[in-house]
């Protein structure tokens, strides 16, 4: 897989996710986001085989974008709005424990910069994916509880 850039969407592997929820309605896009985040919630040593870090760090993206409005890092397809609203209250916690072991220090993902600069630039757009995620929403605001066994 090639990597052009320090961003959550500048991987073949994330091009090809982003590609992949391009035709799925917002609803499906929903589920298959929520799916993948929670295979990811799980320690990096316990992941699937079949289960890509730049996937679950663009997954992270794309819901962060839905819950701010807004995409700083620049996606090739306008993702602010690619899932329904209001997004499951849950979902963002889910996604800081994916986004947690996508990037896990000595992992394939924090390995495979090659430089300290490039490793600081792909940090600092991890670090505002991780900021809107922590952010709670505000109830009746783009928020919905997950019902059901999780």
């Amino acid at each position: 897989m090639g990597t052009w850039g320090e961003g959550p969407f500048d991987s073949d592997g994330a091009a090809d996710f982003l590609d992949s929820l391009e035709e799925l309605t917002p609803e499906a896009r929903l589920v298959v986001v929520s799916r993948l985040l929670r295979s990811a919630g799980v320690p990096l040593s316990e992941w699937p085989c079949d289960l890509w870090d730049t996937e679950i760090i663009a997954a992270a993206a794309v819901l962060a974008v839905n819950v701010s409005g807004d995409d700083p890092f620049d996606a090739e397809q306008d993702v602010t709005e690619w899932l329904p609203k209001p997004l499951p209250a849950e979902l963002q916690s889910l996604g800081l424990r994916a986004l947690d072991e996508a990037t896990a220090l000595g992992g394939p993902w924090a390995r495979s910069w090659t430089t300290d600069q490039s490793r600081a630039a792909a940090l600092g757009a991890v670090a505002r994916i991780r900021e809107v995620l922590a952010t709670p929403q505000r109830a009746g605001r783009g928020q919905m509880r997950m019902s059901g066994p999780h």
